[in-house]
């Protein structure tokens, strides 16, 4: 029962927690950035020997704009464009860009950077603005080819090689990525985007280690930000740490910024390591998060604790799911509890109410093989065992339940002394799937069949 909890934390340390706290888009908050500011403006000078120069022409054109250029870039759009020619140098297109850019026309600046570059090839500064262009159209196979011809022409800069790194783990490249985070954060070591993409990185090539080392850096100078403790939980679970994980999770939750997802997993952590009193807290605290909507994850909640048998904690649970969203469960989702339910009453002695509850489960779903299997058990511990084996081969039918309910029928058997048959049903389990427990309980059957 272990493998099933197993299974469920591997799929959410995938999914739930990168999910609860992905990386913002280094470009959102750009134009309110001083530094950005003060780098951008920059660039509407010209670097003598490495970019075109202007005509004469062009530069009292410009002169003319200075004063609009930081204060009211709409204004000197309006002035310039109408003047910019084929023939006019690739720094006029590149000025008009910048304007464009500067007002939130990603396509217009688009375009007259690619002009300006289509007029001067080695326009390293063009290919820059052009790469942040791309990464704000989050297009960013686009800002790769940019912002790294940028840097084959010499540039050097901190933020191109950040979004850089941004650009390619964005789009799955992840040692690439590594590199020109590592650079950037030497350039700009202020600069936390590129310490947690960095971080990212590293998760993504399992270094769970290293990423751990930076999370570490981050908490320390910032210890309310829970996306830190989330991501750095993450590693923790790669490390197969799952209770250091717990721990970070806990603390996010402290922080009251633990979403559902957040809660159901910690459970399912505390549900791996057999401590079901403490996953039923974090169950708990996930629904009353909970709206209709998510339903399936409590239900699951709910499976987990029934699967490992425990029982009480599984009551509690789906008391509460009962309580707050009886009238919201599909039918699906209702039989399902139904036969936790019933699994629950077996367990407390009620049998009669167990079976009469699984079998108006089949008869609402005749294709229920979980609520076939528990009925089959139920007759076995009634000693009916023709209706107990007619269940479990109603089971056998369905291709889902066939391998749980050959070897319910096969344990059945053996404790009625009917090994020959227990093993015949035991070999096409294993046939549908290897498992080392199955092979030893059929070698002891075996001999018993023998000393018979």
């Amino acid at each position: 029962m272990k493998s099933f909890v197993t299974t469920i934390i591997c799929l959410l340390s995938l999914f739930l927690l990168t999910g609860n706290a992905k990386e913002t888009n280094p470009m959102t908050e750009l134009w309110k950035d001083p530094l950005f500011q003060k780098e951008f403006m920059a660039t509407y000078g010209t670097l003598a020997g490495y970019e075109p120069e202007l005509k004469e022409e062009e530069k009292e054109t410009i002169r003319t704009l200075i004063k609009f250029l930081k204060v009211a870039p709409g204004e000197a759009i309006k002035q310039l464009a109408p003047q910019v020619k084929d023939d006019d140098s690739a720094a006029f297109d590149f000025i008009l860009a910048n304007l464009y850019f500067q007002e939130g026309q990603l396509e217009q600046a688009e375009t007259f950077y690619n002009s300006a570059i289509k007029k001067y090839p080695s326009f390293r500064r063009a290919y820059k603005n052009l790469g942040l262009v791309n990464v704000q159209k989050a297009d960013f196979k686009s800002a790769i080819k940019s912002l790294s011809k940028s840097m084959e022409l010499g540039l050097v800069d901190g933020r191109a090689y950040g979004l850089l790194g941004y650009s390619y783990l964005t789009e799955g490249y992840y040692f690439p990525a590594e590199a020109a985070y590592r650079q950037a954060i030497l350039m700009q070591p202020e600069v936390l985007d590129w310490k947690l993409g960095l971080a990212r990185c590293l998760l993504e090539m399992e270094q769970y280690e290293d990423a751990i080392a930076i999370f570490d850096t981050l908490i320390l100078n910032d210890p309310d930000n829970a996306d830190y403790w989330v991501l750095q939980g993450n590693a923790f679970l790669g490390l197969n740490d799952s209770m250091r994980a717990a721990s970070n999770l806990e603390i996010v939750d402290r922080l009251g910024s633990a979403k559902l997802e957040t809660l159901s997993l910690l459970g399912d952590i505390y549900m791996n390591n057999t401590m079901p009193e403490l996953a039923l807290s974090a169950y708990l605290r996930a629904s009353e998060l909970a709206t209709e909507s998510d339903l399936a994850v409590l239900i699951k909640s709910a499976n987990a604790l029934t699967q490992t048998a425990n029982f009480e904690e599984a009551k509690t649970i789906i008391t509460s799911i009962r309580n707050r969203f009886n009238d919201s469960v599909s039918d699906d989702q209702d039989l399902k509890l139904l036969t936790f339910e019933a699994k629950i009453a077996r367990n407390d002695g009620d049998n009669d109410k167990a079976a009469d509850l699984l079998v108006k489960i089949i008869e609402r779903d005749v294709l229920n093989g979980e609520a076939l299997i528990e009925l089959a058990k139920y007759y076995v511990d009634q000693g009916k065992l023709p209706e107990a084996f007619t269940r479990f081969e109603q089971a056998q039918n369905i291709s889902q339940y066939e391998r749980a309910a050959l070897i319910a029928h096969a344990q059945a058997l053996v404790k009625n002394k009917q090994y020959k048959k227990a093993i015949s049903l035991l070999d096409r389990a294993l046939t549908l799937k290897s498992d080392n427990t199955i092979k030893d309980y059929k070698e002891r059957v075996e001999r018993a069949a023998k000393a018979m």
